[in-house]
């Protein structure tokens, strides 16, 4: 049995968005009806001086499909109360066969879609293409008009992600730096092929936005959510930072969303509870301990998927829908990297480790014998 080794080179605009998406889709819809749980909790250990591992793991039976990835950053955080990587290593992502347990790739390098190599960002594809399957679930299907806040990688593949889902009429951006924006519309307009302005205040894209990405490096809330239009859907991806706040490395949670957004939503999804009781994330679990939302209020996508919970109410009362993305790509980290093994077969790309046996011997078999 050989064993693939991915590089950078090999694998970049390997996967379309379209089929990240579809293999994000697919890895939800299983997990939501597994009898099992077929992915853990992501984990973080970070050190005083500022290092952060991070590690994923899940399974796609379906798609014989079983991976862990792993990590590693410095973090910072400026004068101004942004969250800064000074320095990356490499993502790597381990992929198994889980029907055989053999070891098929080892991938080193961020994944990005074809036709958005130049974009990065920390697990940027991945994340964007959780938030977009989830999304299209939970919000509104008519809305087709899209406020981005932020103007980095995060937002260019959060944007591209959902264009593939969802039909979009026209989108609008705000991040604080005017050069920003105004290239981030520039760019973005003629990838994805609709109309995209760069606005010059928060509160522009609020009025204007049925579907609004937050999609920031920041500590502390960036919207008004008093000024969300009834009916409007609210993704947002900023997780926890409770390692660092323990190592001392930051003076507070991050909190991307107000708390008055919570309090208007009429349905809140998370795409894995569990994850955010793990990680105590000040967007919901902190709002839950405040008081500012009851934790039984909160339903994960899975609840969506299998009918347990219908956003249609929300929907017919023009009820603020809002969705937190808590690193929950996790679960279809399988599926999203078995695609990269196999459009890697089919096209002949990457080194190829031959004459290694497929499985390790047996336990019973391997110990000597006593």
């Amino acid at each position: 049995m050989s064993v693939l080794i991915l590089r950078p080179e090999d694998h970049r605009g390997l996967l379309t968005i379209e089929e990240g998406v579809r293999r994000m889709r697919t890895a939800f819809e299983e997990f939501a009806r597994s009898p099992v749980v077929l992915s853990n909790p992501r984990t973080r250990t970070n050190t005083p001086e500022g290092l952060r591992m991070t590690v994923h793991q899940g399974v796609t039976p379906s798609l014989r499909a079983a991976c862990a990835s792993a990590r590693s950053e410095l973090v910072q955080m400026t004068p101004g109360g942004l969250q800064k990587y000074p320095g990356r290593g490499r993502p790597v992502f381990v992929l198994f066969d889980s029907a055989t347990a053999e070891l098929l790739m080892v991938m080193i390098g961020e994944p990005r879609p074809a036709g958005f190599e130049q974009f990065n960002a920390i697990a940027g594809f991945q994340t964007a293409c959780a938030a977009a399957a989830s999304t299209e679930i939970v919000a509104r299907p008519d809305a087709r008009r899209v406020g981005v806040l932020g103007s980095g990688g995060q937002a260019s593949f959060h944007l591209a992600c959902l264009s593939r889902v969802r039909p979009i009429s026209e989108a609008v951006v705000y991040s604080p730096t005017e050069d920003h924006r105004m290239e981030f519309a520039e760019t973005m307009e003629e990838l994805l092929g609709f109309p995209i302005r760069a606005v010059s205040h928060t509160n522009d894209v609020l009025d204007f936005a049925e579907i609004l990405l937050v999609c920031t490096n920041s500590n502390v809330p960036v919207l008004d959510g008093a000024r969300l239009k009834p009916g409007a859907h609210v993704t947002s991806i900023v997780h926890s930072n409770k390692e660092l706040l323990r190592a001392g490395l930051v003076p507070r949670m991050r909190q991307e969303i107000d708390d008055e957004t919570l309090r208007r939503s009429h349905l809140i999804v998370t795409t894995n509870k569990v994850q955010e009781e793990l990680d105590e994330p000040e967007i919901l679990f902190g709002a839950a301990q405040r008081g500012v939302i009851r934790w039984e209020d909160v339903f994960e996508v899975s609840d969506l998927i299998t009918g347990r919970v219908s956003p249609q109410p929300s929907w017919e009362s023009d009820g603020i829908t809002f969705l937190h993305n808590p690193a929950g790509w996790g679960i279809g980290i399988a599926a999203f990297i078995r695609g990269y093994y196999d459009r890697a077969r089919e096209q002949g790309v990457g080194v190829t480790l031959a004459g290694l046996d497929g499985l390790e011997l047996a336990y019973g078999l391997s110990q000597p014998e006593i």
